[in-house]
């Protein structure tokens, strides 16, 4: 296993800063993902990794020492991108062993061990089909037996499940999941899709013009975004204005939301009689038919439904809350008009204020 570390890592191209000042430790065995919009520097700071290409400024450490001065195939390190680039007069066997053989690896040691690759992403029994007689997620977990057969340091990857359909990339998250904690190889991810980086990484990097905005576990990223952009990328769409009037032992606090109180379950890090934005996501408030006995009284708003999308197993409310526009899921099992009068619960332990102050109500 290999710890990853980047100390201050600037990447330009002419004028233009791709990667501006990234630090973060991968810690061995560790797997980390990448996120952020496309051009906001993922795949320049993942080749730099990969010595594909050379850092501006800034240092690159494997087990704390540098690998600057390292060309890419002398770093140890496997790659796998979005095309998944098999030869296509290859069979399987042949694509798998291939850099095996690139090494002069002896030919029965090179069966062995693609056998073993083989029943690790469960394509035992495929040696002899060439690329075109397998499926795209088929196709994807040869080209990680390819990387992952030369034992490398660490694992990089690109985006590798962004040309599989939505099932599919179901399937290989689960896949690669289970496959790192068996390897456990230090990983790091690349990709724009929120919902996979929460999925496989145990720790999420977002990164926005090419500067990491927040590092820490999924649930921090989910639940606790640090900036309200943030929170608007991992679709926590409601910005919610108000001002801080109490404080209780760094446990709790408490807002006041178009005056009315709203307790959160959380410490703030400001002053009481501060503006302040808080948010909660979609999913978290709870909506309840106005004329019904037994809705919640307290942290409430009353709110009327503007439109609805239907998900499926779900649905989407947009809600009008005074001056408070809001988004709700909720179950597809049952349906609220348009037009209808809501209560929306806004649950004290899913209300998340922002670090930074904001202009209140």
């Amino acid at each position: 296993m290999t710890e990853l570390k980047l100390q201050n890592l600037v990447k330009r191209f002419g004028d233009v800063i791709a990667v501006d000042d990234v630090s973060m430790t991968v810690p061995s065995g560790g797997f980390v993902a990448l996120l952020g919009y496309s051009g906001c520097g993922k795949t320049t700071s993942l080749r730099m990794i990969a010595g594909l290409e050379e850092p501006t400024e800034g240092d690159i450490l494997f087990d704390n020492e540098t690998v600057l001065h390292l060309a890419p195939n002398h770093r140890n390190i496997g790659m796998i991108f979005q095309r998944y680039v098999l030869f296509p007069h290859m069979n399987v066997e042949k694509n798998v062993g291939f850099g095996l053989r690139m090494k002069g690896v002896d030919r029965n040691e090179i069966r062995k061990r693609v056998k073993e690759v083989l029943d690790v992403v469960q394509l035992a029994g495929y040696e002899k089909r060439f690329p075109s007689q397998l499926s795209g997620g088929q196709q994807q977990r040869i080209a990680i037996a390819r990387t992952v057969i030369t034992n490398p340091k660490l694992l990089l990857m690109d985006e590798p499940l962004s040309n599989l359909d939505a099932k599919l990339r179901e399937e290989m998250r689960s896949f690669i999941t289970d496959l790192q904690k068996r390897l456990n190889i230090t990983t790091m991810f690349v990709t724009h899709d929120q919902i996979e980086a929460i999925e496989l990484a145990d720790h999420i990097g977002v990164m926005f013009d090419g500067k990491i905005v927040q590092y820490g576990p999924p649930e921090d990223i989910f639940n606790r975004p640090a900036t309200p952009e943030i929170a608007d990328f991992m679709g926590a769409t409601n910005l919610i204005k108000g001002n801080l009037i109490e404080k209780d032992n760094a446990t709790r606090c408490a807002i006041s939301v178009q005056n009315q109180r709203f307790d959160v379950m959380v410490d703030s890090p400001h002053e009481v009689g501060t503006p302040v934005i808080s948010t909660i996501r979609p999913e978290h408030i709870e909506l309840h038919p106005a004329v019904k006995d037994g809705a919640p009284t307290q942290n409430i708003l009353n709110a009327k439904i503007k439109s609805a999308v239907y998900h499926g197993g779900t649905l989407s409310y947009y809600l009008q809350a005074g001056d408070i526009e809001l988004q709700a899921r909720d179950q597809s099992t049952r349906r609220f008009s348009e037009g209808e009068e809501v209560v929306a619960h806004l649950n004290p332990e899913h209300l998340w204020i922002f670090p930074e102050a904001g202009n209140g109500a």
